[in-house]
């Protein structure tokens, strides 16, 4: 083996870890907003997004439209998540986060981000922040991807 492919590996390796902690971070921050770790997804990938339609939002965390109509209503009930109107069409309606769960979030991730600022700045220099940025866009490129792919694989023959 390469040192090149070695290298990969153990970044392989190193992503699965830090993706597992995060699931574990991700659970324990559910629990603590009283929602499940699927609606938690739903919120980031929603407040990632800057606003999704219910069709981006189940393509976006792999589930049907069906079940993430679901996960809307139960965001809606605990006032995490609100319909509004497109700005570009207003026959269509995006899904946004509200104030209530980004302050509820705030709580569960403002010492996280200000220890990731901290830790981050001490350790790198921007060029190098510049190359993990671009990897990680390369890993999120990537697992779109396989996430699609494994999406149609599921739905077998018509």
């Amino acid at each position: 083996m390469t040192d090149k492919q070695e290298l990969i590996g153990r970044l392989i390796s190193a992503f699965r870890d830090a993706g597992s902690l995060d699931g574990a971070i991700e659970d324990l921050a559910a629990h603590r907003l009283g929602i499940s770790p699927a609606d938690l997804r739903c919120l980031n990938a929603i407040e990632n997004a800057g606003g999704l339609t219910a069709g981006d939002l189940a393509r976006e965390v792999g589930v049907t439209t069906g079940a993430v109509t679901g996960a809307i209503d139960r965001l809606e009930k605990v006032g995490y998540a609100e319909r509004v109107p497109d700005p570009g069409d207003r026959r269509r309606v995006r899904l946004a986060v509200t104030p209530h769960f980004r302050q509820g979030a705030e709580a569960i991730w403002a010492p996280l981000a200000a220890d990731w600022q901290r830790r981050m700045a001490a350790r790198f220099t921007a060029a190098e922040l510049e190359t993990i940025v671009e990897f990680l866009d390369l890993v999120g490129e990537i697992g779109g991807e396989h996430r699609d792919r494994l999406a149609e694989e599921g739905r077998g023959p018509q």
